[in-house]
């Protein structure tokens, strides 16, 4: 998108001619979303959206296995502290078990209502897994 064209946007928006979101109209072209911002696009889709809600949820977890990796490469560099980094990894490799075995079932749901249940529970899995990839970087490394 061109700079022009997002100038227009952010004065149609600030002439109030322009309501809806444009987040990811102004967001950086190639870069990817934000961990939030994944699970915003899909959380409220239907079951008649269940095609976008599974690629959103691959989304999830291919976000999660890049966090996954880069945890491991800081790890790689460090001299110190390894028990607890390893101890507290472990939260963040049982976060990502968890969401594949939801994915699993939101396969399996056949019907409305056993997807829903199992689109709440990726919703769970994956708030689980950001809050143990956040306590990970939160951890002093050395």
């Amino acid at each position: 998108m061109n700079a022009l064209f997002r100038f227009r946007l952010l004065g149609l928006l600030a002439l109030g001619l322009l309501s809806f979101p444009v987040t990811r109209a102004l967001a950086v072209e190639g870069a990817p979303p934000a961990s939030g911002q994944l699970w915003d696009d899909i959380k409220d889709d239907t079951y008649d959206k269940r095609a976008h809600f599974s690629a959103g949820v691959n989304r999830l977890s291919a976000k999660l296995d890049d966090q996954i990796r880069e945890l491991r490469a800081k790890r790689a560099n460090m001299t110190t502290d390894l028990k607890d980094w390893d101890f507290t990894m472990k939260e963040v490799d049982e976060c990502r078990a968890l969401l594949s075995g939801r994915m699993d079932d939101l396969a399996r749901a056949t019907t409305p209502e056993t997807w829903a249940d199992a689109k709440d529970k990726i919703g769970e899995a994956w708030h689980r897994s950001q809050a143990a990839v956040d306590k990970m970087n939160a951890t002093r490394t050395s």
